[in-house]
């Protein structure tokens, strides 16, 4: 039996891409979804968003750096970016309980492929190829311990694909907070003779609402300049 799964990332609280994403699989009939983490915080949708994610069964969810902040020490941080994260921490209500039990790394297996999910790694500032200048080694060591035939990761909000030494390394993108201004993910299928297939996909929406919603944010000056800056 084929194995097939939407891979996503870096949502970042946008309930407006999600809900297309949703249709998308709906239409598709995706049963599972690997998400990446970096669901809440950015956007303006942290509630609608972290609901969803946390009560739909076909989600398998990691943390991302954006929900691990949530339980840091706040003292060495911009008044701004803490002010974002209380605002947040206020919004999702009662999921962030549920936020906080959710594992960093998950290993699942999908017709005897074992796959990782992770956000990044802990000497991941902005990914690949972005910080392993040198050459991809340094990059895969990276993901050595974890001895899995595929790597899913985020972070970065930039796709990629990558064969090397029997691993296969998939970025599916930013869902909720691309460059674009699009909805980027990928369509994982993994056959019964483990082979590996790995589509892109991009989906263009209206974006006005998205805006509209970020009246009552916290710093929504910069957040919208620095990360939704071509959705204006």
């Amino acid at each position: 039996m084929n194995e097939k799964m939407a891979v996503v990332s870096d949502i970042h609280a946008n309930k407006y891409a999600l809900y297309y994403f949703l249709k998308y699989i709906e239409m598709e009939d995706i049963k599972c979804v690997l998400n990446l983490g970096d669901f809440v915080q950015i956007g303006p949708n942290p509630y609608e968003v972290s609901t969803k994610i946390l009560n739909d069964t076909r989600f398998v969810n990691i943390l991302g750096n954006n929900e691990t902040s949530l339980f840091e020490n706040y003292e060495t941080k911009a008044d701004s970016e803490i002010a974002h994260r209380l605002w947040t921490k206020e919004q999702i209500k009662e999921n962030l309980e549920k936020i906080k039990k959710l594992p960093e790394t998950r290993i699942i297996l999908k017709n005897n492929v074992k796959i990782l999910m992770i956000h990044s790694t802990k000497n991941d500032i902005k990914g690949m190829p972005l910080i392993y200048t040198d050459n991809i080694e340094s990059f895969v060591k990276d993901y050595e311990e974890f001895n899995t035939d595929i790597v899913l990761f985020g972070h970065t909000h930039e796709k990629l694909y990558i064969e090397h030494k029997n691993k296969t390394f998939i970025n599916p993108g930013s869902l909720g907070c691309s460059k674009n201004g699009t909805i980027d993910f990928c369509i994982l299928k993994i056959d019964d003779n483990k082979n590996i297939e790995c589509e892109f996909k991009c989906i263009k929406y209206d974006k006005k609402e998205l805006i509209k919603d970020f009246s009552n944010v916290p710093d929504k000056e910069f957040l919208v300049k620095t990360f939704f800056y071509n959705l204006t």
